[in-house]
């Protein structure tokens, strides 16, 4: 048996008297159903003669009836019913959701229907279903379109013979042609068969085979005992946690890796001890010009002193559940390694930056031509300074953000010609002067320099790793250690362009 639903909504509830009215079959609107889109009209469906045959469920489960039907109404609107509910737990949860407005529709089941060109012209009513969504326009849709139903051909009864003007008679066509282009086909009895209570039947006597072929098609659509206009809805906050795969992407980006900017600028070599030892010139020795005759040579008192540098430490170890090793888990690691990794040079990086600006010479900006960037005038400033005390052109300059903006922000043919000027002094030229930024300076700094100012001193593998069990808590001790020394060859060498004046 072939059985549909298709929904209405809520008219009145009673709580006293346990009633239910619902317009269960709305007229002349397009419901959706399991079948496709349908419309019924009134008379077509056969009703049960006792109200009390119509027994209501809850969403199209017939093993948990809830309510039996009291009356049972036609007129050119639809089908109206009332339903008194029984008084059991289900009835009373019913009950409550009807009345809150929870559960407000009611979706009508349909024996044996007969649908021509997505109108209903036949079938029973066979029972109702309470839902929470109709799928009529009046009320709330349960069911998801479930496409359109074929259009169907319409063919000419078979006891109103087609006429044909006088004199357009057809001519006769042999028999056998006519057999291959309109041929008949007989639907098997169970296709045949009378929909329940007098209903229409699904196919003529000598359907066509577009007849035939349209109803298999819609059969093997759907495959359900019933037509049915709200379906139970699967969702993906019902089933997603429990069955979706998710799809592995690893791990995600997260920027670019930090490159180090200070460390570069100056000259680098191994460190092969924790403490730096040396020494400088504190007065240099020097000559002067001499007259001969046997008199005192030029002379001057030359000093030195020690240095010691101590190494900076830079570290860090974590305890890692020892799974991570156990199942190989490779791109965790490389990822942790290449994360520690980035630590260091950004530690690094601050650190040397940090050891600069103790060094370096405090310059006070000097006043700025008109049509030059202020901070054109504090490199040139800087500039000069390293210039008077090294004798060497700089070929660094690292920028506060908001002096790194103003740089962006100026013409740089401008500022290159200004700065070529000033480093002319020297015969020098800005080819190959890096400006660079860096947070680790308050705004309106620049720090000028010279590479040859200063040395850092590093492990010739940076950073080191290392890796150690820690069997009681079942983890993998990791981490990664790193030396790093700043040798400040010349405080004159690095020049702090400080608006303060400190």
């Amino acid at each position: 048996m072939t059985t549909i639903t298709a929904y209405g909504t809520l008219l009145t509830a009673d709580a006293d008297t346990r009633t239910l009215t619902y317009r269960i079959l709305p007229y002349g609107e397009e419901g959706r159903t399991n079948v496709g889109k349908v419309t019924a009209s009134k008379g077509v469906l056969t009703l049960p003669s006792d109200p009390g045959a119509l027994v209501g469920n809850l969403e199209h489960d017939r093993k948990r009836p809830v309510a039996k039907g009291v009356t049972l109404t036609e007129d050119e609107d639809g089908l109206t019913a009332s339903f008194r509910v029984a008084n059991t737990t289900a009835g009373n949860d019913l009950l409550t959701e009807a009345t809150e407005g929870l559960r407000t529709g009611a979706s009508v089941e349909i024996d044996e229907p007969v649908i021509r060109a997505g109108r209903l012209v036949g079938g029973a009513l066979s029972g109702v279903g309470f839902v929470t969504t109709p799928a009529f326009p009046s009320a709330q849709l349960v069911a998801e379109d479930a496409g359109e139903l074929p259009e169907e051909e319409e063919t000419p009864a078979e006891d109103e013979p087609e006429e044909t003007p006088e004199g357009d008679q057809p001519e006769d066509t042999p028999e056998e042609e006519s057999d291959d282009m309109t041929g008949t086909a007989t639907a098997p009895a169970d296709l045949r068969a009378s929909a329940a209570g007098g209903g229409r039947r699904l196919l003529g006597a000598k359907s066509t085979p577009v007849d035939v072929f349209r109803l298999l098609a819609n059969y093997g659509q759907t495959r359900d005992p019933q037509l049915l206009a709200a379906l139970s809805d699967i969702t993906q906050s019902g089933i997603n946690d429990d069955i979706e795969v998710p799809q592995w992407v690893g791990e995600l980006w997260d920027g670019v890796a930090y490159t180090r900017r200070i460390v570069p600028l100056f000259g680098h070599a191994n460190l092969t001890a924790a403490k730096i030892a040396g020494w400088r010139w504190v007065t240099k020795p020097t000559m002067a010009p001499y007259t001969g005759n046997k008199t005192a040579v030029p002379s001057n008192q030359p000093t030195t002193e020690a240095v010691e540098i101590e190494s900076e430490r830079i570290a860090g170890a974590h305890d890692i559940d020892r799974k991570f090793r156990d199942f190989s888990n490779e791109g965790f690691w490389a990822s942790y390694y290449a994360a520690m990794t980035e630590s260091y040079a950004v530690q690094s990086d601050a650190f040397v930056l940090a050891e600069a600006k103790l060094s370096a010479v405090g310059v006070t900006p000097g006043a700025v031509p008109s049509g030059v960037s202020a901070v054109w005038g504090k490199i040139v400033d800087g500039a000069l300074a390293v210039l008077t005390g090294t004798n060497a052109p700089p070929t660094f300059a690292v920028l506060a953000k908001d002096m790194y903006r103003e740089f962006l922000l100026t013409p740089q043919e401008k500022g290159l010609e200004y700065l070529d000027a000033a480093l002319g002094l020297e015969e020098g030229t800005a080819a190959g002067f890096r400006v660079v930024p860096n947070l680790g300076l308050d705004d309106g700094e620049v720090l000028v320099g010279v590479s040859q100012a200063a040395t850092v001193h590093e492990l010739s593998e940076v950073p080191v790793r290392a890796e150690a069990l820690n069997i009681a808590n079942a983890g993998v001790d990791a981490g990664m250690f790193g030396y790093i020394a700043v040798n400040v060859h010349k405080d004159a060498g690095l020049a702090l362009v400080d608006p303060s004046g400190s």
